[in-house]
């Protein structure tokens, strides 16, 4: 399953580049610190996810979220927070799916494990 990660902080792009390269059948097909061109990069790529860090986008969450919908071949997206209050705001907008950064990394595990289940099955 191909996977993009997008998120502000350095630290978090890497950490969760080794989490999900650690999975077997999963690869990083590239990352970005920058919510403007992420449309672009990801109608180039064709990511089945995108684990979005909500910080990135924040108040533009929504109308990224609707414009990745509108793509050809749009990518399940995964926002990531350390708010829960943003998960509401998140689903609302059109995510597939909420985690919360306080929770065990395996979390998000978990949800790419389901996500690449289900596309297998369908």
């Amino acid at each position: 399953m191909r996977i993009y990660i997008a998120s502000a902080d350095k630290a978090s792009r890497l950490s969760l580049l080794m989490l999900v390269e650690s999975e077997p059948g999963l690869v990083v097909v590239g990352m970005s610190d920058r919510a403007e061109s992420l449309l672009t990069v990801v109608r180039a790529l064709h990511p089945e996810v995108l684990v979005l860090d909500y910080e990135l986008a924040k108040q533009a969450v929504a109308d990224l979220v609707s414009d990745l919908h509108h793509l050809e071949h749009p990518p399940k997206i995964i926002v990531l927070s350390v708010d829960p209050q943003v998960k509401a705001t998140a689903l609302a907008a059109g995510a597939d799916a909420f985690i919360s950064k306080n929770v065990p990394p395996d979390n998000l595990l978990s949800m790419l494990r389901e996500m690449r289940q289900s596309e297998t099955t369908v």
